[in-house]
């Protein structure tokens, strides 16, 4: 009895096997271009007692970004129970958190406004 072991390569009929070309040569993918498309970077605007303020966007909290860019706003705490850090956001509001609690407890009033604590507000 003839014992035939069958491959994949077996089950393949030999008149498709036969045209088949062979790489001798080793082939070098072509290097594959990324186009960057850069977004004008929006700005946060912030007024802080007669103060203007333009923050860059960089994830973490607004305070953290505004000191880390050279930004000279007032703070104390940096928890959120003083309040020395209320800022109005002039522009730029729709990358920010939504209000936290302690936001919402010690800006009751204003929040409407636009007003944020800056140690509070995170940038998204």
């Amino acid at each position: 009895m003839n014992k035939r072991v069958l491959t994949v390569g077996s089950l393949i009929p030999k008149h498709l096997t036969t045209n088949i070309p062979v790489l001798r040569e080793r082939v070098t993918p072509t290097p594959v271009i990324k186009r960057i498309i850069q977004h004008p970077q929006k700005t946060i605007s912030l007024l802080q007692k007669n103060r203007r303020f333009d923050v860059r966007p960089k994830k973490g909290k607004l305070l953290d970004a505004a000191l880390s860019q050279g930004q000279d706003l007032q703070y104390k705490c940096k928890k959120g129970t003083c309040g020395e850090c209320k800022v109005k956001v002039e522009k730029g509001m729709d990358i920010l958190s939504l209000p936290n609690s302690m936001e919402m407890k010690k800006l009751d009033d204003v929040l409407q406004e636009g007003y944020r604590l800056a140690c509070q507000a995170d940038i998204l």
